[in-house]
């Protein structure tokens, strides 16, 4: 299911994004042109991901995918893994 959120990220990701930005999305919405996904379960339609950094057991940053297309910014996730894998 999708929410307001989706919408939002996909804005920014148009409009407010780097240069160049908005055709990597096209390249990559078109290649996806004949795919259809149908789940056996309706509940599976709505799983969404995450980003997790951790630091042995500790989680050091948690990001839960409100809904498609709100991840985690990739750049600041790998700075911080980084910074943390080299502490």
């Amino acid at each position: 299911m999708m929410s307001p959120a989706t919408a939002f990220r996909f804005r920014d990701r148009i409009f407010g994004g780097k240069s160049g930005e908005f055709d990597k999305l096209f390249e990559v919405l078109g290649k996806w042109k004949d795919a259809v996904y149908i789940p056996p379960k309706i509940e599976q339609s709505t799983n969404h991901g995450g980003t997790f950094i951790f630091n042995g057991e500790s989680v050091v940053f948690a990001h839960y995918d409100e809904s498609p297309g709100t991840h985690a910014d990739t750049f600041k996730v790998v700075d911080m893994a980084v910074r943390e894998a080299t502490k």
